[in-house]
């Protein structure tokens, strides 16, 4: 497996610290930068006044310092980016300040060219305003020369000795890195050490630049208007800057390409890779990370009827509302199609909030559709710490799910015969629907595959399909049946399996219906099996069913209760019951909410995660 050596990766990390950086700088600015800048401007106007005081400006000379100023607003305007930043060939025009004026006014005269040039970019509206006041205390680094061309005697030129232009150089280098590491920490919590390997290639091009700016000035110093040589040079470097910029510009867009949907505006699969990534790693159990993978229901039949130009808006909505539902404690993304996800770190104590909220952001309404979105969810690092493994399980999970609400031919039959049930006998439709919600909840605590799952709810459903064809005589019969009319009743599961055969997808559901009047000892019907010879589904169909007709009204009995019939389940547990279906029912009854009452497919899956995060 290939592996990035330390100083490839560092190089990698400075190049997109490059990017986002020079990115950045067109983002809004906040007010802690501008506090940050506005007090470095107030403490350099301080050091220059300083410094100037301290030795006046004898022999300045106005006309010049004005072409100074001016050349150093137009070099100001060549913009190499560089790491955090960028660099400006300033010292074309830094070194002729220093030998051609009072080293003592050079620093202000530095601040007031790239305050012009700040001004000149704002009337060409390719910066902002701030950009003036930032500009006031970037003259920080004219601080250093005139200081030590103060100190050592030096400040009325006359710097030709190599040890004292060393020295200035220096001191320039020592005051930038100074005040550039304290405003980009105070600002942008940018660190120390990133910000010094930034500024040595600061350094390297200053060094490159600053003898061609000395030679100018000592050309300068018999006709000042030789200081203009140094104009070509800096008009080449411009149209270098440019073609640098440009192609920066191009590398953002498609960086921007390679992480971004186009459509949405969310991230892509590989902006989730990275992100998990990253995340996973500062993942903990006590702050976990939970992934959710959705997969729109009801999408292709949306596209189909109102066109492909309505299914991009929707998708477009779609995303904006998951967005604003995991914000700030997580990322959407768009994984291709209609398929999304979500990256969200949870606080234990509200697990529940940011799973729900994602899965109604996913679903919409109207008179000729509904969209909803099936979805799979892991905890992190509680189920892996693999990251390719958990979008795995998560896809694996979210499919499961799609395909046990898929509405195909079964599901179809499935309504049509429960529609009939509803109109033979409504109570039996109410009946089927408690006793199917029971038998999934069983299901699930016995550890049933997806596809068994299904399969054991619709048997619930219809377990008493074959009713339709028992008469109402002995169906309503408000008395005991007789030995004649048993027999007939006894018919209804064999009756059942007949009707639900007729659709070949619903054959291993007839199976489970034929067999949910067997008995654990042998001693059921139609066909007398025992023990682990009935279909599990039939067992916990048959437990279900048999709580469910005790607790509610017949017309022969009133309700037994509750408590009555949890008991009579354990008294026939081993006799009529699987007991191991009648331990997981009653296991689940206790805490089974009241009748009536809905149970969101979320809520059992948060209360899996929080089954996790006890562990």
């Amino acid at each position: 497996m290939a592996t990035i050596e330390p100083d490839v990766r560092s190089k990698a990390i400075e190049d997109r610290l490059l990017e986002d950086s020079w990115a950045s700088r067109s983002r809004e600015v906040s007010l802690r930068e501008l506090a940050t800048e506005a007090v470095a401007g107030l403490l350099f106007l301080a050091a220059a006044g300083a410094l100037l005081a301290l030795e006046g400006a004898p022999g300045f000379d106005p006309t010049l310092a004005v072409l100074l100023v001016v050349l150093y607003a137009l070099i100001s305007r060549v913009e190499f980016p560089i790491g955090a930043g960028f660099v400006v060939p300033s010292y074309l025009v830094l070194a002729p300040m220093l030998v051609l004026e009072p080293a003592t006014v050079v620093p202000l005269m530095a601040a007031a060219g790239l305050v012009l040039g700040a001004f000149g970019q704002w009337l060409a509206r390719q910066a902002g305003a701030e950009r003036m006041l930032f500009s006031v205390p970037d003259g920080w680094h004219a601080v250093g020369p005139a200081l030590a061309l103060t100190l050592t005697g030096h400040a009325q030129g006359d710097i030709t000795a190599p040890v004292i232009l060393l020295a200035a150089f220096l001191a320039a280098c020592l005051f930038d890195l100074v005040s550039a590491t304290l405003r980009e920490a105070a600002a942008l919590g940018v660190a120390p050490n990133v910000q010094l390997r930034v500024l040595a290639k600061v350094w390297v091009v200053d060094a490159c630049l600053a003898p061609i700016g000395f030679l100018a000035a000592l050309s300068a110093s018999e006709a000042e208007g030789r200081v203009l040589l140094i104009l070509p040079l800096g008009a080449l470097l411009l149209i270098m800057a440019r073609d640098r910029n440009a192609r920066i510009s191009q590398a953002q867009r498609r960086l921007e390409q390679a992480l971004i949907d186009p459509l949405t505006r969310l991230g892509n699969r590989r902006q989730l890779d990275i992100d998990l990534r990253e995340k996973l790693d500062a993942a903990s159990q006590k702050a976990p990370l939970v992934l959710m993978v959705f997969d729109l229901d009801g999408f292709k039949a949306y596209n189909d009827t109102f066109g492909h130009g309505a299914g991009d808006a929707l998708l477009e909505r779609l995303a904006g509302k998951l967005t604003a539902a995991v914000a700030p404690a997580g990322n959407a993304y768009r994984l291709g199609g209609d398929e999304f996800c979500v990256l969200v770190e949870v606080v234990p104590e509200r697990l529940d909030l940011p799973l729900r909220a994602a899965v109604q952001a996913l679903t919409e309404r109207g008179e000729e559709f509904t969209i909803h979105a099936s979805y799979g969810v892991v905890l992190l690092p509680h189920e892996t710490t693999n990251p390719d493994y958990a979008l795995q399980l998560a896809d694996h999970r979210m499919y499961a799910r799609k395909h046990s609400r898929t509405e195909g031919p079964r599901d179809q039959a499935c309504d049509v015969l429960m529609r009939s049930l509803e109109a033979r006998e409504p109570g039996l439709h109410d009946h089927s629907h408690d006793v199917a919600d029971l038998s999934r909840r069983v299901g699930r605590r016995l550890g049933l595959a997806v596809e068994k799952l299904d399969e054991l709810v619709r048997a619930a459903e219809l377990h008493d399909v074959g009713k339709v064809g028992i008469p109402d005589a002995i169906l309503k019969k408000p008395t005991s049946l007789d030995r004649f009319e048993w027999e007939f009743m006894h018919q209804h599961t064999i009756l059942g399996e007949r009707i639900l055969n007729a659709a070949p997808a619903l054959r291993p559901v007839g199976a489970i219906v034929r067999s949910t009047h067997e008995r654990w000892d042998g001693r059921g019907y139609p066909d007398g099996l025992a023990g682990e010879q009935i279909p599990l589904g039939a067992r916990i169909v048959a437990v279900c069913d048999a709580y469910d007709s005790m607790v509610s009204d017949r017309p022969y009995r009133s309700a037994l209760g509750h408590a009555w019939a949890c008991d009579e389940l354990r008294r026939e547990a081993g006799d009529q019951f699987d007991p191991t279906v009648v331990d997981a029912f009653l296991a689940e009854v206790d805490v089974r909410p009241e009748r009536g009452a809905e149970v969101h497919p979320i809520d059992e899956v948060t209360a899996r995660l929080r089954e996790l995060l006890a562990v």
